[in-house]
């Protein structure tokens, strides 16, 4: 059911920031805002820039024998920069109302020569924001860099540097390079503002154009003037784009993506080697490729048959997607920004914003509703404090690292990453890095969440003393990406990473992930000649709790138990990626029902639920130790209950375990002493 349009200007908080305005102006610190954490942070070079309020506050470091300072700024990084005031020497702080979120460089003046401090924006030193009339061999110059510190898993796989790639409206002819934890976006209200040359995926991430590692990057809410190849696996999204011209999703060798959503590709999609990707209201001329599970949900163009048998089928089209919300994200509005959110829409077809972004179904909230995190100095206290005083959460590209869960108490709260921002749970912090109360209308997108030493969760949503109806205005969680272990070797630990208690939930695009290879990967801590390797002990990864809870494209590997558990009503699933755990020490360390099982299923429906669906399931055998997990997939005997197109594959090759049953005790085994694929058309049969 569509909605009317709601398009709040900045107009509608003008009455709070003249309260504000009233409690002081120029260079005095502004009553009431939350600079706290920024004042209170040692600088002891460079300068730090944020913004709140209505207000923007530069602090630099003090330079021995300035005579004085002088501030410039530009509104991007490489763009042309104008003196704004000269400063006494004893002076090292600037406050003004205008030009909140430009770029400030300052220097000092020593000996009648000026030296350069540094430069910074409120949107911190990872983020690169480009006009058209910027110095472009500059702007091409810092893309290169920061792409070759992240582009191949040696280099970038678990890297501490975060990116945000941000273009203003314009025409460019540089090609975006997108390596790890680097987002790339368009500053305009429709992709079309602004146009790149191209984007570009290294096809060197792993040998042998490998791109079953390739996680971590996005692109969005821009138009592509060449074909692009984006060959990439789990933890992406390209989203909001228009593409002319043809898209590729391999370059040859291995793949196992992805998510591609509310997109235009002029030309076709061709998948080519992917193992399994999920399609989502998007226009193309033909779809073509793919190897076991490719999952289409109002997609417009031709797309291949999606009759399923025990021996053939990979496509499942659906006309329409049933309900969803597009992810929020943030557009330049005459000098200043938005954040605009969409609202809930149901049966969709197709994209959302050809009609351009004032006909779109959505809110437009102003910046100042937001406050602007950094990870140079925000904590726990400070984001909370924020969030307490009413504000929504912008995340600027770094490493949070939160003694104390994230807590969300107020309905239509908007929590956005910029450049893969990733929340750290701290050693000390048992608890969670996120926790949203049972509330309407929260979207929470674009965040990576690390687990720590030991918690109980890493994501809760909602609460277990209430349930209330959200259908008209629910939570929506987008491009939301969860890992436990893998950067470093370190004992990481979890009971269940993602918990789902509050009803009417929506997700699109998980990747919820127990590391399987690199550093602090084990079943738990092991010693060895060469010290402890640690372990990234965790038991179930998504645990759904909530009735009419609905996910697009869950992905979720290697937990030592269930990998999925739901337990609320109606649910469903519209494409499901999983993989078993892998070095599993002995089979009575995997075996579910109190032993009378082996192993533990992917995709467990709890015995009690009447009403569950899930449409395009694939799991994957990847256990080279031998055990077997008698079903993928565990469904309660009920009338109500529809699985559709399921499909199980064996990537353990020469290896003696395998998968009994695609679903219950149904379904061809996988693995030694079976076939290499097994597909379940429809269940109950």
């Amino acid at each position: 059911m569509k909605k009317p349009i709601i398009l709040l200007s900045a107009a509608v908080f003008a009455c709070s920031l003249a309260a504000l305005a009233a409690c002081g102006g120029g260079r005095d610190t502004p009553q009431g805002t939350l600079f706290g954490a920024f004042d209170g942070h040692t600088l002891e070079s460079g300068i730090l820039v944020k913004a709140d309020g209505g207000y923007v506050r530069v602090r630099w470091a003090e330079e021995k024998d300035a005579e004085k300072y002088i501030l410039y700024r530009a509104q991007s990084r490489y763009g042309n920069y104008e003196k704004v005031e000269e400063v006494s020497a004893s002076q090292t702080d600037y406050t003004s109302e205008e030009h909140i979120y430009d770029y400030y460089r300052v220097t000092a003046v020593v000996g009648g020569e000026e030296r350069e401090i540094g430069t910074d924006s409120t949107f911190s030193e990872n983020t690169l924001i480009v006009s058209e009339n910027d110095d472009m061999e500059a702007v091409t110059t810092y893309i290169d860099r920061v792409h070759a510190s992240l582009e191949t898993g040696a280099t970038g796989q678990f890297s501490a540097r975060r990116a945000a790639l941000m273009f203003l409206p314009g025409t460019y002819g540089l090609t975006a390079k997108v390596g790890y934890y680097t987002s790339v976006n368009g500053l305009g209200e429709v992709p079309t503002d602004v146009s790149l040359g191209g984007v570009y995926v290294s096809d060197k991430v792993l040998s042998n154009r490998n791109a079953t590692c390739t996680f971590w990057r996005s692109v969005e809410n821009v138009s592509v003037c060449s074909a692009v190849t984006w060959s990439v696996s789990q933890a992406t999204s390209f989203r909001r784009c228009k593409i002319n011209g043809s898209m590729s999703l391999s370059y040859g060798g291995w793949a196992s993506g992805g998510f591609l959503a509310n997109t235009v590709v002029t030309g076709s999609v061709n998948a080519g080697t992917q193992q399994q990707w999920m399609t989502r209201n998007t226009v193309a001329q033909k779809y073509n490729g793919g190897s076991f599970n490719m999952v289409f949900a109002g997609c417009e163009g031709e797309i291949g048959s999606d009759e399923w048998t025990e021996s053939s089928g990979s496509v499942t089209n659906l006309p329409t997607t049933e309900k969803i919300a597009e992810k929020p994200f943030l557009y330049r509005k005459g000098d200043g920004y938005e954040v605009f959110v969409p609202l809930v829409q149901e049966n969709t077809r197709g994209v959302t914003w050809e009609s351009g972004l004032s006909r779109e179904f959505g809110t437009s909230l102003p910046l100042s509703a937001f406050y602007i995190a950094d990870a140079r100095y925000d904590t726990s206290d400070s984001l909370n404090e924020a969030l307490s005083e009413g504000k929504n959460l912008l995340f600027t590209p770094g490493n949070y690292l939160l003694d104390q869960p994230l807590c969300v108490e107020n309905e239509n709260t908007v929590l956005l990453g910029l450049g893969y921002a990733t929340l750290k749970i701290s050693d000390t912090n048992m608890q969670s890095a996120l926790e949203v109360g049972d509330l309407d209308g929260v979207r929470v997108a674009d965040l990576l969440i690390d687990a720590g030493k030991k918690s109980e969760n890493m994501v809760v949503i909602g609460t277990d003393s209430t349930a209330h109806d959200h259908r008209d205005d629910p939570t929506v969680l987008s491009n939301l990406y969860l890992r436990i272990g893998g950067v470093e070797n370190v004992h990481t630990e979890t009971d269940t990473a993602l918990v789902i208690q509050a009803d009417d939930v929506i997700g699109d695009n998980f990747w919820v992930w127990r590391a399987d290879h690199t550093l602090g990967v084990a079943w738990d801590d092991e010693e060895t000649e060469n010290g402890v390797n640690y372990g990234n002990p965790a038991k179930t990864g998504v645990e759904v709790i909530g009735d009419r809870v609905i996910c697009y494209a869950l992905m979720v590997e290697h937990f030592e138990e269930y990998q999925t558990h739901w337990k609320g009503e109606d649910g469903l699933t519209v494409m499901y990626q999983s993989e078993t755990p892998y070095h599993v020490p002995k089979q009575s360390d995997w075996s579910s029902n109190g032993g009378e099982k082996n192993g533990y299923a992917s995709y467990k429906v709890d015995d009690g639920v009447a009403r569950h669906r899930g449409i395009g399931i694939g799991i994957y055998l990847v256990n080279p130790t031998g055990m077997t997990l008698d079903s993928a997939i565990e469904v309660p005997e009920q009338e109500g209950i529809s699985m559709e197109h399921l499909v199980t594959c064996n990537f353990s090759a020469g290896a003696t375990g395998n998968i009994a049953h695609v679903i219950n005790d149904h379904g061809a085994k996988v693995g030694v002493g079976g076939v290499f694929q097994a597909r379940v058309p429809k269940y109950p049969l």
